[in-house]
């Protein structure tokens, strides 16, 4: 069959040409098919299930000749994080110690954009069980920024990202537990959604009370989040925070019916802790701020030092449920693990039982802090990160280096934005908004009350009608 390259089109023209009869599924998949062996320098994909695409497809299409009803994401083909349960297909978690895992389940959520008709063509990668914010591991290697192979695509949902901006399908899956979603979105130029927490089903992890780890979208195309959340958010009964919003799914489109940006009361925090941030990425910051505005929003800036936004609580949470689902393996297997995620584990053997408790009293205290600033202000904006990606070769317990000077470790200079939102459970986006002198793509983060990811979205696609991002392609890889 002829393969058809419909990489950049949003997910309903996917969805419409199909359902139309205009293209078969299975040609769409052997596009995409071919989009994958041209992706393979930058290395997005851990692993790759053609055929079984294939046969997704051919059923479609199938189905379609027979008159048969279609799901909302009906052939539009997907990929899911190499941390996500899919039957049947091998989910690695990046890790020599899992390389022959493969789930006799789905995750929920895969499970519903399987039922909405999605293609599922392959996992992306991601550093091993996504313990860190840059994507390599020693089973699938370092995967690359799209924009400049020389710099890292950012972590840990970094082939997620790669693959939507070289358009290797229109949505993926990815997860975030301090940024892991938005930071990459923002390192390949591409949109970036965490939901509020409970948005999305996420059953798997064993402490489902203490969850810090969410379920996202990334997408070319800002409507593509909604279509994707919108099929992903039905509740499970083994996850607690679905319990209040899950049984009503969330809707996509939305018709807001006043503008996302006019009137908006937006706070602006430049700084998280009063560290480096770089002039480009300022620059861009501020250039969205004329824009916002001339749009008529109602623009105050804060000092991000008047908060504590106790970014340490969340990593003494991860840390702890990490050594206690990978504590086994740190004992028996290290030699077979990442050195840096071995790093990762015994910080966490380091966590007593005073310092969790502690940590798990401030993550309310987060949540109330955050809390207050919203009862001043519909959104709140800050930089992604403080730079741009840094490079590949970027050590996770090593400084970021900035002209010659180190400025600090990843999590105190580089990612402190993001870091809250993940303990408080509001949903956060990350917008693409030009690029630096050097060309690597910048991202802004807007952080918006619990259930409001519809208005982020909205957000975003009066940002894009702006900018114009979901149309841009690295080098060599326009439609």
């Amino acid at each position: 069959m002829p393969a058809q390259d419909f990489a950049g089109r949003p997910v309903a023209d996917f969805v419409k040409a199909f359902t139309s009869g205009t293209v078969a599924a299975r040609d769409i998949v052997e596009g995409l098919l071919e989009r994958c062996k041209r992706a393979e320098p930058f290395n997005p994909i851990a692993t790759l299930d053609a055929e079984g695409a294939r046969q997704t497809a051919d059923a479609l299409d199938a189905r379609r000749k027979q008159g048969g009803k279609f799901g909302a994401l009906a052939a539009v083909p997907v990929s899911a994080k190499d941390l996500i349960l899919t039957k049947g297909l091998r989910t690695a978690f990046a890790s020599l110690t899992m390389k022959d895992n493969v789930p006799t389940v789905d995750a929920s959520a895969i499970g519903q954009w399987k039922a909405a008709d999605a293609v599922l063509f392959a996992k992306t990668t991601t550093p091993e069980f996504g313990h860190k914010v840059l994507t390599d591991s020693r089973l699938h290697g370092i995967t690359r920024n799209p924009w400049n192979r020389a710099h890292t695509s950012g972590g840990s949902s970094g082939g997620a990202a790669v693959s939507v901006a070289l358009g290797v399908g229109p949505i993926a899956m990815s997860t975030d537990g301090a940024g892991s979603g938005r930071i990459p979105a923002a390192c390949c130029g591409v949109y970036g959604l965490k939901a509020t927490l409970g948005r999305v089903p996420h059953e798997v992890p064993p402490d489902q009370f203490g969850q810090l780890t969410y379920l996202g979208v990334m997408a070319r195309h800002p409507a593509d989040l909604g279509a994707g959340l919108a099929s992903m958010s039905r509740g499970h009964p083994d996850d607690p925070w679905t319990a209040a919003i899950g049984r009503t799914p969330f809707a996509w489109p939305q018709d807001g019916g006043q503008s996302p940006i006019a009137g908006q009361r937006v706070t602006v925090i430049r700084r998280m802790t009063g560290g480096y941030l770089d002039p480009d990425t300022e620059a861009r910051l501020d250039a969205a701020l004329a824009f916002l505005d001339r749009q008529g929003a109602r623009i105050r800036e804060m000092d991000g030092r008047e908060i504590d936004w106790k970014l340490d609580v969340a990593r003494i949470i991860l840390r702890a449920n990490q050594i206690e689902r990978f504590g086994e393996i740190l004992k028996t297997r290290r030699g077979d693990l990442d050195v840096s995620f071995a790093k990762t584990l015994d910080e966490g053997e380091a966590i007593d039982v005073v310092m969790l408790r502690r940590a798990l009293a401030d993550r309310t205290t987060a949540y109330k802090s955050v809390q207050r600033l919203f009862g001043d202000c519909d959104l709140l904006l800050t930089p992604t990160v403080a730079t741009p990606a840094p490079l590949a070769t970027q050590d996770q317990f090593a400084p970021l280096v900035v002209d010659g000077k180190p400025i600090g470790d990843l999590r105190a200079a580089w990612y402190t934005y993001t870091i809250p939102f993940n303990m408080t459970g509001h949903p956060a986006i990350s917008i693409p908004f030009g690029q630096s002198k050097a060309g690597l793509p910048i991202g802004l983060q807007f952080v918006a009350p619990w259930y409001a990811e519809a208005h982020l979205i909205r957000l975003a696609e009066a940002f894009d009608a702006e900018t114009h991002a979901s149309a841009l392609f690295p080098p060599g890889f326009a439609p």
